[in-house]
């Protein structure tokens, strides 16, 4: 715009000198116009004159359209720096809300991201729950096993126990009957023997008896046989031990 102006003031001072020298030259033409001629000179003084009026109103005029055109390009310049400026409005308005929606998915993903990663933490954090369950049901499955294994093993010991507290007693009791059936041997033995001794005692003493007897009867046969008669029987029949 001040370029625009400075070429107005230009032109405007161009046509002021070329009709300050058409005016010089006018001058001189009167003054030579006067020299030759007074009318001539006189009415070709007021043509110059008019002129020069004239000159001078179109150094105006061409100053007024310089001044115009300089405002026009001002007038331009403005609307073309208020356009650039709209459009530089529009692209900060377009830039700011280019970077609210960049920012609005930065925040759309970074929700999505802390979503996903609360549902992996969430889903791990259950994973690791039900592993732990699975472990200590293992771990009670185990001692559960490890309790019947060992009551097991107690029964079996218990059955091991009482079987052999049984084969101790079924042994002592067959030693036991092998004792009293040996006692009872030995004490029909024994009453055998003594029976035995008896008999033998009782037939010793019959035979002893009977050897007395025989013999008192053969110390008394003498002298019963002297003094009896001879047709007289002898008492043998009758003979008894007493």
């Amino acid at each position: 715009m001040v370029l625009g102006a400075t070429g107005a003031g230009v032109l405007l001072a161009d046509a002021v000198g070329a009709e300050a020298a058409a005016g010089v030259a006018v001058g001189a033409a009167g003054v030579t116009g006067f020299a030759g001629a007074g009318l001539a000179a006189g009415f070709a003084a007021g043509l110059a004159a008019a002129g020069l009026a004239t000159g001078f109103a179109a150094g105006l005029a061409a100053a007024g359209l310089a001044a115009g055109f300089a405002a026009g390009l001002a007038a331009a310049g403005l609307a073309a720096g208020f356009a650039a400026g709209l459009a530089a409005a529009g692209l900060a308005a377009g830039l700011a809300t280019a970077v609210l929606a960049t920012g609005l998915a930065a925040g759309l993903a970074a929700g999505l991201a802390a979503a996903v990663l609360a549902a992996g933490l969430a889903a791990g954090l259950a994973a690791a729950v039900l592993a732990a369950g699975l472990a200590a049901g293992l771990a009670a499955a185990v001692l559960a096993a490890g309790l019947a294994a060992g009551l097991a093993a107690a029964v079996l010991a218990a059955g091991l126990a009482a079987g052999l507290a049984a084969a101790v007693l079924a042994a002592g009791l067959a030693a036991g009957l092998a004792a009293a059936v040996l006692a009872a041997g030995l004490a029909a033995g024994l009453a055998a023997a003594v029976l035995a001794t008896g008999f033998a005692a009782g037939f010793a003493a019959a035979v002893l008896a009977t050897g007395l007897a025989a013999t008192f009867a053969g110390v008394r046969a003498p002298s019963a046989l002297a003094t009896a008669s001879f047709t007289r029987p002898t008492p043998w029949a009758s003979f008894r031990l007493s």
